[in-house]
């Protein structure tokens, strides 16, 4: 078991980033935008589909490539808090918990191919 090494900083700096862009794009089009139902529509695509992905995503590669680490277990929840109260509100404080579940979950999966890769080698 490993804490972290500077590729897992670095993944989680880039879900940190892509997060922060999804929601800045998400807030810039909603203002703009005259037709709610879509604004509505967006968001609900975006915190139910696109940040789940990435917190999987990143979660897997990173188990993938480096192993266990609990580290991941926060990871996807401290990366949302931030975005969450620039765009959102503390209402959608229970989805960055659920990217903590489904990223640590994914970084599981991944960590089981990191073993079974390093046993064949």
């Amino acid at each position: 078991m490993r804490w972290t090494t500077q590729s897992t900083w670095i993944r989680i700096a880039v879900l940190f980033g892509i997060y922060l862009l999804v929601l800045a794009a998400w807030f810039s089009l909603s203002s703009v935008s005259d037709s709610m139902e879509i604004v509505k529509s967006l968001v609900f695509l975006i915190l139910l589909v696109i940040l789940p992905i990435l917190a999987m995503g990143f979660g897997a590669w990173d188990g993938v490539k480096e192993g266990f680490s609990l580290l991941w277990l926060l990871a996807p929840f401290v990366c949302f808090l931030a975005p969450m109260y620039l765009f959102l509100n503390d209402s959608a404080l229970i989805y960055g918990v659920g990217y903590s579940l489904l990223g640590f979950g994914a970084h599981g999966l991944g960590v089981l191919v990191y073993r079974k890769r390093t046993r064949e080698e």
